[in-house]
């Protein structure tokens, strides 16, 4: 999951809890990880968005994490959590939970654990066995388990207590046989210091059990539990210009993505030096930290700079891979996304962890930066996935879009400003916002930008197609006089499955001196659909009209733009230049 970089500074280690006990390897997370990805939403050129998605625990079939206090067993005196199918079913059960010593805690202090059990344990303490008693083996290939009654409070020491560090304590119980006539686990974690104890989970407190089924592999180093339910992994995110500097530690925005158990987790990173490669660590408690890098877009103009644009992305993976992959490889400062990501439907949540993992892996330029992404709704982010300009429906109907993604807090309908040279406005076309409620506003967007002299508006259902579909006539009345009046460079649309280049146009009809440039329409990673064959007489606006997937790279020069659709082979299919147009203030 990335590439790798040279080696990781001492610092990194001492100043984060979570990197104690993990050593540091690049560009791996876990198996449990999808992304990073790289999102931006305000000016580039000082900020960049990085996602990530930690997908559910799934536990062996023959039984299910859930929560309990201790002590565990049959339900004796000294159980809280009753196991009444136990006895003659099954002999183990598997209990976790994270912990933090307290931040007070003196230096010296020892972390031990009280203990009362029947017959055996194993104990691990973030990932790693630190004690055992009773038992040979582990998980279901325990071999030999030896008697013990659970009498008393037993204590064992468990190693330092580093004050403020946070991590797992996993324990597996053991009874001697399946019809052992007790079984008791009943444990309490405390840290002594000059003689006495001070809790740091206590005797009661909730843990994850599983009974009647064997975890999987890792789940000694996974979260266990808050008081009221099972965690997600807990991550740390460090970050630094590549030249070297101190680590920053970044907040971290935890959510539920989409429709599913799955966590979304972001880093919204600000005050960035312009122009400048980074690189960031994430790691999550017990398991390698992962090394990626990113670089924020220049302060001012530089001449050469390129994007790629395109939507309508996940039919196939191959397909999909193959355009991610063309994508890195033209080694872009972005790339503009213009909807039908996932084709998820609003609904498919393992289709968007297929999309995470497609443009994590594939998206990368030649030297290993994360090709940074804005992005545009389409209506199969959408419940339904219908296009409805004048009655669409809320947001909550596109979950997983609005989870993931940051600064779409007033919908999908925003500004991205590279300083004061370049500026990309998205808009809604028709899934999640009417296409009328959003014209005062595009109005208002556009009239504030007249000073800046790149403008490029991106949507999802065209409004100029080729055909294959009915054009979307109300952006044609609402918006398109508007990229009229404001000169727009150029309007990226999607959705229709195939390639499209028109005339400048002005009304529907060419005009090269004012025109507007329209691009698309959505065949990144998709099945094409066939164009009829008279469009060069039914369409006169269009100038061409291909049924072939691409992407199209934008080159920006001080003077002009160039416009290539190529192939994920790297065939260009269609180039076409334009002159940057000049606004009135």
């Amino acid at each position: 999951m990335g590439r790798e970089s040279p080696g990781h500074p001492p610092e990194f280690v001492i100043r984060a809890s979570i990197f104690l006990l993990a050593p540091l390897f690049p560009g791996v997370l876990s198996a449990v990880e999808y992304g990073p990805i790289c999102e931006w939403h305000r000016d580039p050129t000082t900020t960049m968005a990085i996602h990530w998605v930690a997908t559910a625990e799934k536990e062996d079939e023959r039984g299910e994490w859930k929560l309990g206090a201790a002590g565990f067993g049959y339900g004796d005196d000294d159980d809280q959590t009753v196991l009444k199918g136990m006895r003659k079913n099954y002999r183990s059960v598997y209990i976790r939970r994270p912990y933090e010593v307290p931040a007070n805690a003196p230096k010296g202090a020892e972390l031990t654990i009280g203990i009362r059990y029947d017959d055996a344990f194993i104990l691990y303490v973030d990932g790693k066995e630190v004690l055992r008693k009773g038992v040979e083996g582990a998980g279901a290939d325990i071999s030999k388990v030896k008697k013990h009654e659970a009498e008393v409070w037993e204590y064992f020491k468990l190693g330092p207590a580093v004050a403020g560090h946070k991590g797992v304590i996993a324990i597996e119980g053991h009874n001697e046989k399946i019809d052992s006539s007790d079984f008791t686990l009943r444990p309490r974690i405390d840290y002594r210091a000059n003689g006495k104890l001070h809790p740091v989970v206590r005797e009661g407190a909730q843990w994850a059990y599983l009974a009647g089924g064997t975890p999987r592999a890792g789940w000694t180093r996974v979260g266990g539990v808050k008081e009221e339910g099972v965690e997600a992994p807990r991550y740390q995110l460090a970050y630094r210009p590549k030249t070297g500097g101190a680590w920053a530690f970044a907040d971290l925005h935890e959510r539920k993505f989409g429709t599913t158990e799955h966590r979304a987790f972001s880093a919204d990173l600000q005050d960035l030096e312009p122009g400048t490669r980074h690189v960031f660590k994430i790691a999550r408690w017990g398991a390698p930290a992962g090394t990626w890098e990113f670089e924020t877009a220049p302060a001012s103009f530089k001449e050469g700079t390129t994007f790629v644009t395109g939507g309508d992305m996940y039919a196939t993976r191959e397909w999909m891979d193959a355009m991610n992959r063309r994508a890195g490889k033209e080694d872009p400062l972005f790339a503009l996304l213009g909807g039908d990501l996932a084709y998820a439907n609003g609904a498919k949540g393992a289709r968007w962890i297929d999309w995470l993992d497609s443009w994590h892996k594939c998206a990368v330029a030649p030297d290993g930066r994360l090709i940074p992404m804005i992005v545009a709704i389409g209506n199969h982010e959408v419940k339904g996935a219908s296009y409805r300009p004048t009655n669409a429906p809320g947001r909550d109907q596109a979950p997983f879009y609005y989870s993931l993604f940051l600064g779409k807090e007033e919908g999908a309908q925003f500004t991205v400003d590279f300083g004061n040279y370049l500026s990309v406005i998205c808009v809604d076309s028709g899934h999640t916002a009417n296409v009328a409620a959003q014209t005062d506003w595009l109005g208002r967007v556009l009239g504030n930008r007249l000073g800046i002299p790149r403008q490029f508006v991106c949507y999802h259902r065209p409004a100029w197609g080729t055909g294959v579909k009915d054009d979307a006539t109300d952006i044609r009345r609402e918006w398109s006089p508007l990229f009229e009046q404001f000169k727009v460079d150029c309007v990226f649309e999607n959705d229709h499955h195939t390639y499209k280049r028109t005339h400048p146009i002005v009304g529907g009809k060419r005009d090269d001196k004012d025109g507007v440039l329209y691009l698309g329409d959505g065949s990144w990673g998709v099945k094409t659909r066939s164009i009829p064959k008279d469009w060069e007489k039914k369409r006169p606006y269009l100038a061409k009209a291909l049924a072939v997937r691409h992407l199209i790279k934008v080159t920006m020069t001080e003077g002009q733009f160039v416009y290539k659709a190529m192939t994920a082979e790297g065939d260009i299919l269609d180039e076409t230049k334009r002159p940057v147009r000049r606004r009135a203030k």
